[in-house]
């Protein structure tokens, strides 16, 4: 019998490749949001350390110094803030089009899948044919030579 072929076989691995790449490029934008999640958690532990290493502190110099710093602490949150946003947009776009990728790859994979039982079933129906022949021939020919 012959070897079961999805005649979709090529577009299948081409969807496959194309989520693989967009997974690839989801985990690079997760990857982002990552990186600027620690340098927001950096800037708020600067914060703490800054504050209790301060704490009781009423010399006016160091005071001034201490808002000047939170007040840079806070400019680079700011920043940060709006890089966070611009990032989870592109990590969300990013999804979207992996869910895309996957839903076009599970239907060809579902077609294949269906494809292959009809040729299962159908291999398993000639084969019996050819069982039968065999066993046909075998008893004519056996009735016959009596």
């Amino acid at each position: 019998m012959k070897k079961f072929q999805f005649k979709m076989q090529k577009i299948l691995d081409l969807r496959k490749f194309e989520q693989q790449q967009a997974e690839a490029e989801l985990g690079k934008a997760n990857a982002e949001v990552a990186r600027i999640q620690r340098e927001l958690d950096s800037i708020a532990l600067k914060r703490v350390q800054t504050a209790k290493s301060n704490q009781g502190q009423s010399d006016f110099i160091v005071l001034s110094q201490m808002d000047v710093f939170f007040k840079g602490l806070d400019i680079q949150k700011e920043k940060f803030l709006q890089e966070m946003v611009q990032a989870q947009m592109i990590a969300d776009e990013k999804r979207a089009v992996v869910l895309e990728c996957m839903k076009k790859t599970k239907s060809l994979e579902k077609l294949r899948e269906k494809h292959y039982e009809a040729w299962k079933k159908e291999t398993l129906r000639q084969e019996e044919i050819l069982v039968d022949d065999v066993v046909t021939s075998k008893f004519y020919s056996e009735s016959s030579g009596n």
